[in-house]
């Protein structure tokens, strides 16, 4: 569950690192892999707890709320200017990020309430932990590959953003 959890997060930690190749140092891959890892740990836990408030709105709505987020921040990264590395990361947008892609996780804490479980918190520590892993190497697959094609990588993680959007919302 935590793999399948993290593999949009990849995308994003990868389209991150790419597209902010010098200036995406160890600090802000730490940061990324921490807050992808610690969302997709929370959101879960949202979801069970709030499932009984919000469970036709994170069905109906969920899918259409993160993929407007991806692409929105995916538009932003196309068109930045490609030689302004700064821009690729801050915190705001990280977070945007974070959230837009654990929504599904919230799904997971949706379903965990359905399933009548209770002991959840080792499955959200080890979804939790596992994207971290996982967003961590693709922060570091990312920065490689941005050093071999240069400054193209914005445009590469703009629309890798803007595609993973698109999939979330008419394919989720």
């Amino acid at each position: 569950m935590g793999a399948a959890l993290a593999m949009d997060a990849m995308a994003v930690s990868v389209a991150l690192g790419a597209s902010g190749r010098k200036a995406f140092d160890w600090k802000k891959i730490i940061l990324t892999a921490g807050t992808f890892g610690f969302f997709q740990f929370l959101m879960p836990l949202i979801g069970f707890i709030g499932s009984c408030f919000a469970e036709h709105l994170v069905y109906n709505y969920g899918s259409i709320v993160a993929g407007v987020l991806l692409i929105l921040i995916g538009g932003k990264m196309f068109f930045e200017k490609a030689d302004d590395e700064s821009q690729a990361f801050s915190i705001p947008k990280l977070l945007v990020l974070a959230l837009a892609t654990s929504i599904d996780a919230l799904v997971v804490g949706v379903s965990y309430r359905c399933m009548h479980r209770s002991d959840i918190l080792w499955d959200l520590v080890i979804i939790g932990v596992v994207t971290m892993f996982i967003s961590l190497m693709g922060c570091l697959a990312g920065r490689w590959s941005g050093k071999l094609l240069g400054n193209h990588c914005s445009y590469l993680g703009g629309g890798v953003l803007i595609m993973l959007g698109l999939k979330v919302i008419f394919f989720n």
